[in-house]
């Protein structure tokens, strides 16, 4: 007898099979089965409805307060679209097995677990020369239940054993890229869904970001037409877009580059992150914390809890205390911008400044801060608070905006091309977000950044020092 085909026949994917729904913004619902809700019920991932989904940005566009619950649970529905429409292919219907669909769901649902408070500005802090835990690693271990306070009654290693029929350090694999040496080609292709240039992860918090900004530019493209051409790349082990999706696979890239134009690096937004960031560094390089002590905390914590934690742990008048007590919301006191750089600036000082600056490790840069600062305060005859000046570099692992293959299967020839080849749109973006979008900002307190625009001559004073000429 042929087996039943898993597309079909797997109750997360039956439209008929739900006893329970939940809704998340924007009017979607989430079907769920009993297993799905064994998941959302652990505690582990009930943490995560006290993790915001974007830290600070709320300072600055106030409905930004939505969690990673609500975000996880988006990324399993779109998993579960991204599924539905790869069913169609015959390749596909004939070679993914139960198994294999199953434990790319639960890598959607689950690829957010480890997250905790301002998870992304600290790992790009390599706190005292070791790279704080990346919330990849962190998710693997609390599926495998390492932290006790996270295990539940069974941890969620056993429900995805037990329940889901999956292997947990398959779905770990999944969830973190980490496939192991050689890698199967479906594996590698689940692997996309999760992770690639256009995936279920993107396609979530584009969408839910932009909702809960009040911006329309995660919105921008045409998201059933573009699910509907999702197929297989040449080595059918990649997700690729058919070429009639060529224009909504545009347009999901530029949703992208403008919310990170236009939200994710908006100056002020990057404002609040780089006091977050100042401000737990400087607090990590004094503690004698215990790394796996500090994880706990994390992991206790939600991002108000956290922030007052270290505010509470730092004497007054210490570099957190000074940073973090802008970021209340009973004294929003966000750093002004005092200058700003770019690749694209005409001045080749400027271009030069951007360089210098982008190519410093964390010491050179509290190096050149310090210099800064006395060399401004020196300017304005005012000793300055070693905090009052930021310099900020925005994440250099954005270096480049990844493409998509784009097929064309019914012409002779050559079949595959790279998105970037065939729209010159997709090619300037990826230019684009390196020379212009990826600015290095001076930041000041609001105090001194009001003096320091009434000095004259600051861009050259500035542009000495870090040139040191």
């Amino acid at each position: 007898m042929p087996q039943a085909n898993p597309f079909s026949s797997l109750p997360e994917l039956r439209a008929d099979a739900f006893a329970t729904t939940v809704r998340v913004p924007e009017l979607r619902n989430v079907a769920l089965t009993s297993r799905v809700e064994a998941i959302l019920d652990h505690p582990a991932f009930q943490r995560l409805r006290r993790i915001r989904m974007l830290g600070p940005t709320h300072l600055v566009y106030p409905g930004a307060v939505h969690t990673r619950f609500e975000h996880s649970l988006g990324v399993y529905g779109c998993t579960r679209w991204f599924l539905q429409s790869l069913g169609r292919l015959p390749q596909l219907a004939s070679s993914l097995s139960e198994e294999d669909l199953l434990s790319v769901l639960a890598a959607g649902l689950l690829h957010d677990i480890g997250h905790y408070p301002f998870a992304h500005s600290l790992e790009a802090l390599h706190l005292k020369g070791e790279d704080t835990p990346r919330h990849e690693e962190v998710g693997g271990r609390i599926i495998m239940g390492e932290f006790e306070g996270l295990r539940g009654q069974r941890t969620i290693a056993e429900i995805l054993r037990r329940d889901w029929g999956v292997d947990p350090e398959r779905v770990i694999g999944l969830c973190t890229g980490a496939l192991g040496e050689k890698p199967s080609q479906v594996d590698r292709l689940l692997n996309s869904i999760i992770s690639g240039t256009i995936d279920a992860d993107k396609m979530d918090y584009l969408e839910r970001d932009s909702h809960h900004i009040g911006v329309p530019y995660g919105r921008t493209y045409d998201r059933e037409r573009l699910l509907a051409n999702l197929t297989l790349n040449a080595n059918e082990d990649g997700l690729a877009i058919a070429a009639k999706g060529k224009v909504p696979a545009e347009m999901f890239v530029f949703s992208r580059y403008t919310m990170f134009s236009e939200v994710y690096w908006h100056h002020t937004v990057r404002a609040a992150s780089a006091m977050v960031e100042n401000a737990i560094a400087a607090f990590h390089s004094r503690a004698q914390l215990d790394p796996e002590d500090f994880l706990g905390t994390l992991l206790r914590c939600d991002d108000e809890q956290l922030l007052g934690w270290i505010f509470d742990q730092s004497p007054d008048p210490s570099a957190p205390r000074f940073l973090l007590g802008g970021l209340q919301t009973t004294r929003r006191r966000l750093y002004k911008r005092v200058a700003t750089f770019s690749r694209i600036y005409a001045e080749r000082d400027k271009q030069r400044a951007y360089e210098t600056i982008y190519a410093m490790e964390r010491a050179q840069l509290f190096d050149l801060t310090a210099r800064l600062s006395a060399r401004l305060g020196s300017a304005l005859n005012m000793p300055l608070h070693p905090a009052a000046l930021i310099i900020d570099i925005p994440p250099r692992d954005k270096d480049r905006i990844d493409t998509i293959e784009v097929v064309y299967p019914e012409v002779r020839g050559r079949r595959h091309y790279p998105l970037h080849e065939l729209s010159q749109v997709v090619a300037g973006i990826q230019d684009d977000f390196i020379a212009v979008v990826k600015k290095i900002r001076i930041f000041a307190e609001p105090t001194l950044a009001a003096r320091l625009r009434e000095l004259k001559g600051l861009d050259d004073l500035l542009l000495a020092e870090i040139l040191k000429r």
